[in-house]
């Protein structure tokens, strides 16, 4: 159902199983793609990846709409194991809330709504962000330091 230009070659292994299941799919760069589709956000393009999870939503018309919360479960475990590997590894990662559907349809090449972007996800070395900051959230935690 995807683009019919894409190689889906099979990523090497290295001996570890890390590439089990893993495709080629374009021998491109991809950040400046990567970055629009998620909204010009910088995170889906400067980390070690960024993915969009696509489900299968004739789910929802089979199993009924209790499926549909099934698939955001699914999305936020796959999401949490992420993180926590991020962790492991000594990186970071963070789900993308913002992305553009239709692009990343026609990116991929899927022409009817039979799947559906749901969540994107990146991965990369964490960066300080100096506009935020932690400040005590009641009067009771500032008198206790």
């Amino acid at each position: 159902m995807m683009r019919s230009d894409f190689l889906w070659e099979r990523v090497a292994d290295t001996g570890n199983g890390d590439a089990d299941g893993l495709f080629l799919l374009a021998p491109i760069d991809v950040r400046s793609l990567a970055n629009r589709l998620s909204c010009d956000q910088d995170i889906a393009a400067d980390g070690f990846f960024s993915l969009a999870m696509v489900a299968r939503l004739a789910l929802i018309r089979d199993q009924g709409p209790w499926a549909y919360r099934q698939l955001f479960w699914e999305s936020g475990l796959i999401g949490q194991v992420l993180y926590l590997e991020a962790e492991a590894a000594g990186a970071r990662a963070t789900g993308i809330g913002c992305f553009y559907d239709d692009p990343v349809h026609q990116m991929l090449g899927l022409s009817d709504d039979r799947w559906q972007s749901l969540y994107h996800f990146s991965m990369g070395l964490p960066l300080e962000d100096s506009r935020l900051t932690t400040e005590p959230g009641y009067d009771w935690e500032s008198a206790e330091t």
